[in-house]
């Protein structure tokens, strides 16, 4: 005779993958990726359950609890923020009145930008600048090592701390795992404020698919650093290896709307507010930079919506730099359209990838973009891991994001988009380079390279 119980834990263990497939339907957000959740759920449960609570929530609910609960706080700031903005906050146009909506913040005029594309440089400009903070320095990396580059950023942080400037240090649990306790307790005992993204708590624990991906710098509000650097050793090119980055430095007014970015992260982390100035710093400069900072906390696919808005208001080119490219069905269908215009677009990806199926997946791209003229290129001097984006003459974005279903919809992404035809014309140098460096992409020749790509492809939502 069957045991009673076995027959009741089957039941609990099925009725529980349904309700995870109700709530898989509900809050999904491409046709693929729900279509695989339902059925992995409703069929096997056991495998897909706790895949499900660990991976497969596409809302980052614990952030967006810890904004309401923290409105009183979080809106007095973004209010002081917007009136301090308003003498350089640029007129919203065709192009920017979308990302106005999206991301609540104005392209904030007069601003000096600095590209950093050597990582022996962007450490030396970055420790530098810290080194001279005299009230706050914010720090947040998704990868912080203790190597040789992190032990200069202890040193310099260590200093700071006291010298009786507040410091500020987040990062994210996930990609910094190998981070020593000694090194953390070497900060804390300096009189650093360090923290998590996701703190030690049961309710964080489900929330593990959720990763602050962003990289920041941020000095007595007058100047930031964004881009893809992380803190690491393997950053630093030598004779036999190169590593291809890039950052920006920014300073001016703009750099106190990266601060609202980081005041949220830090809030969630720690559910408190640092206290800082929330005045502009004028400078001599005519850049425009507009702070994009997107997540899973927002309303809408802020990170989608910005590239798609982007390749569609190009007129001349569109020139694009991903260490992974698995762009959804919006990005496919502009790009397509751009080139199907006439827009010149370059899409720099990587000979090698740190990810077999993101690179295998990224080839099921190739032919049908070739065939809308879109011009794929491998960077062959070494690893590729900028993030970088150059539309005309006259918009840049340098920041975090990658162009896959990681960064469009479950990473914290924060980049700087920046009107201004001198770093532009910087950024087309920049990017001739990369290209001289680079060999054209051939599509697959065989069909079991081919075979594999489509069915790689068939993940992407989930990647």
């Amino acid at each position: 005779m069957a045991n009673p119980d076995w027959w009741l834990w089957t039941f609990i263990l099925y009725a529980s993958g349904a309700a995870a497939a109700i709530d898989a339907l509900w809050q999904g957000r491409t046709a693929q990726g729900t279509i695989a959740w339902v059925m992995g759920l409703l069929l096997i449960p056991p495998l897909a359950l706790p895949l499900y609570a660990f991976f497969g929530s596409r809302r980052f609910y614990g952030y967006l609890r810890a904004r309401r609960h923290g409105d009183h706080k979080l809106n007095h700031i973004a209010d002081q923020l917007l009136s301090a903005l308003e003498p350089v906050s640029q007129p919203a146009d065709s192009v920017t009145e979308p990302l106005y909506n999206l991301f609540r913040l104005p392209l904030v005029s007069g601003n000096r930008c600095r590209l950093l594309t050597d990582g022996e440089e962007t450490y030396d400009t970055m420790f530098g600048r810290i080194r001279l903070a005299e009230h706050y320095v914010f720090v947040q990396f998704y990868i912080l090592r203790d190597d040789r580059i992190g032990q200069r950023l202890a040193d310099v942080l260590c200093e700071r701390a006291a010298a009786g400037v507040s410091v500020c240090l987040l990062y994210d649990e996930i990609g910094s795992h190998g981070l020593s306790r000694h090194y953390l307790q070497r900060l804390t005992a300096a009189g650093v404020s360090v923290s998590r993204f996701n703190p030690l708590k049961l309710r964080n624990r489900m929330q593990l698919n959720f990763r602050n991906h962003r990289k920041l710098v941020i000095c007595d509000g007058e100047y930031a650093y964004v881009g893809g650097y992380n803190v690491g050793e393997e950053h630093i090119s030598h004779a036999d290896y190169c590593w291809r980055d890039t950052h920006i430095e920014i300073h001016g007014p703009a750099v106190i709307s990266f601060q609202l970015a980081f005041a949220e992260d830090w809030y969630w982390a720690t559910h408190d507010l640092p206290e800082v100035s929330w005045k502009t710093a004028p400078v001599s400069g005519d850049c425009g930079v507009l702070c994009v900072h997107s997540g899973p906390a927002d309303e809408t696919e802020s990170a989608s919506l910005l590239f798609t808005h982007l390749i569609h208001r190009a007129q001349k080119r569109c020139w694009l730099v991903s260490p992974y490219f698995v762009p959804d069905q919006s990005l496919i269908s502009a790009l397509q359209l751009a080139g199907l215009r006439g827009i010149d677009i370059r899409i720099l990806i990587p000979e090698k990838s740190d990810s077999w199926l993101v690179q295998q997946a990224t080839r099921g791209y190739i032919e049908p973009l070739s065939r809308c003229n879109v011009r794929f290129m491998r960077y062959q001097r070494g690893i590729l891991h900028q993030k970088v984006l150059l539309i005309d003459d006259d918009w840049s974005y340098v920041g975090s994001a990658n162009l896959d279903n990681r960064s469009l919809r479950i990473n914290f992404e924060i980049g700087a988009l920046v009107r201004d035809q001198p770093l532009a014309a910087e950024v087309e140098q920049m990017l001739l380079q990369d290209f001289a460096d680079s060999e054209p992409v051939q599509g697959n020749q065989h069909w079991w390279p081919d075979f594999l790509s489509r069915t790689a492809r068939l993940l992407a939502p989930l990647l």
